[in-house]
């Protein structure tokens, strides 16, 4: 990055610390689903059309490390809206929840991202795919609209509840429409100006099945070979799910996000709204045998599964691109620091606005991730920190290999590093974060023989010191 676009950056960052509270802004809150952090053309895939999105990069800020901290709708979900780890929060997996994450009430006890933004003034609004079993007015939101109660719908014609009911009606139209519709009416509405808002905004695309789309969609994608779609590093010569159609749904919704930020704009919301942009989780595509057909294409801890987009645009200064490893753990903290309420203490989340602006203490060097259902399931529990450089896997079967990838050297994630003497040091650097995460977040997983013994190791490292080098 030019150093005359950071400086510009760290100033604008430092008027939100200092002052954004006070201008109250706006927070549209756009989640994808299923979608690869590389299914996107801002990050040098040529193959899918974005503009939209590839816009929202230019005039925003954009992640291009960000993860998720558990990857699967549900779960990621549940993180977003509680600001907690899926082994707090208990929704662990779709095929597993805790009885406190089943109730209709669930987390009403506990702070949610949009009850805090209600408590202080906030509209909040839903609009869109939801997939928890707390119902949406009673975790937070004053406002629902066409909403989806469950995991998955049809691209077209979908049945949507609707308000502060389940009951699922069908609904005419593309699915990616009916939502940006719902938005943009309520964009447009006198409650949008009457005070400031949080709309949540979920899309079900580009989830399986992926289609159908709008024939101009369908269109930009018409004779493409497989060769010609698969993003650069994706291997050519293995089973893989359909990519053609895929595409179509992401560029589908992006379409709608255009749809909303010119509605955005139009209602003269613009200058006074931040819109944040973020995949739910990724989609494996085939990749290392998993999500070649159908929707199992995640819930594991390689870069196609948990790497996403993330993309926030209206924060003051200079547009920029940056590595700092953003996780969905980040975002609530992080919205809530925008619109001036203090983040709980239980949450362990990090303001990475903060760390953008290089705020004493706030450093943004690793994230954590996890797969904390151990009820028997198709995926095998594991946890996992990463650097933008490195990847350590701990899985909890004993006899399954631990793993560890620099991520620079080898993107692809196909030479594990975890046995190499030459990689010791940044095996034990991230060994040592991993731990202090387990005792921070009081994660059961501390128990695991493999971890367990960590504890036991010498670790002279202090948080915040950088990982040595291969």
């Amino acid at each position: 990055m030019p150093l005359k676009t950071l400086a510009a950056l760290v100033l604008g960052l430092f008027l939100v610390g200092e002052g954004r509270a006070a201008t109250r802004p706006n927070i549209v809150f756009i989640t994808s689903d299923d979608h690869r952090w590389d299914a996107l053309g801002a990050a040098g895939n040529r193959a899918v059309l974005t503009p939209a999105l590839d816009r929202l990069v230019a005039d925003g800020v954009y992640f291009r490390q960000a993860t998720v901290h558990v990857s699967q709708c549900l779960p990621s979900r549940a993180t977003l809206l509680t600001g907690l780890t899926a082994h707090q929060h208990g929704a662990l997996s779709h095929a597993f929840q805790r009885p406190e994450a089943m109730r209709r009430d669930a987390w009403s006890d506990l702070p949610t991202l949009p009850g805090l933004l209600r408590q202080a003034g906030y509209s909040t609004v839903l609009v869109g795919k939801w997939h928890l079993e707390a119902d949406p007015w009673k975790a937070g939101f004053s406002r629902v609209e066409r909403w989806l109660p469950s995991g998955g719908a049809l691209y077209k014609d979908p049945e949507l509840a609707r308000g502060e009911s389940r009951e699922m009606v069908e609904m005419k139209g593309f699915t990616q429409e009916i939502f940006a519709e719902d938005a943009i009416a309520f964009l447009t509405s006198g409650e949008a100006k009457a005070k400031p808002f949080f709309l949540w905004l979920a899309f079900t695309a580009p989830h399986h099945s992926f289609g159908p789309n709008p024939s101009h969609v369908e269109a930009h994608y018409k004779g493409k070979s497989v060769a010609e779609l698969l993003p650069a590093g994706f291997p050519g010569n293995i089973p893989m799910n359909d990519w053609l159609h895929y595409y179509e749904s992401v560029t589908a919704l992006d379409e709608q996000v255009g749809r909303v930020r010119e509605a955005l704009a139009k209602a003269g919301l613009a200058d006074n709204t931040v819109l944040v942009f973020l995949g739910d989780n990724g989609f494996m595509m085939g990749q290392r045998g998993v999500g070649a057909e159908g929707t199992a294409g995640k819930a594991v801890p390689y870069e196609g599964s948990v790497r996403v987009p993330l993309i926030i645009q209206g924060l003051p200064g200079q547009p920029a691109v940056t590595d700092l490893p953003a996780s969905t753990l980040d975002v609530p903290p992080t919205l809530l620091r925008l619109a001036g309420v203090e983040p709980p203490a239980s949450w362990p989340g990090r303001d990475f606005l903060a760390a953008l602006r290089k705020a004493p203490g706030a450093p943004l060097e690793d994230a954590f991730l996890e797969w904390a259902d151990e009820s028997g399931g198709r995926f095998q529990p594991f946890r996992s920190v990463r650097t933008p450089r490195h990847k350590l896997i701990v899985w909890k079967e004993p006899g399954k290999p631990d793993e560890l990838y620099d991520l620079t050297a080898d993107p692809a994630e196909e030479k594990n590093l975890i046995a190499d003497p030459a990689a010791k040091p940044v095996r034990e650097d991230l060994e040592a974060r991993l731990w202090r995460w387990l005792e921070k977040t009081a994660d059961p997983a501390r128990e695991w023989p493999k971890l367990a013994k960590t504890e036991a190791e010498p670790k002279a490292r202090k948080v915040g010191a950088e990982t040595p080098q291969l």
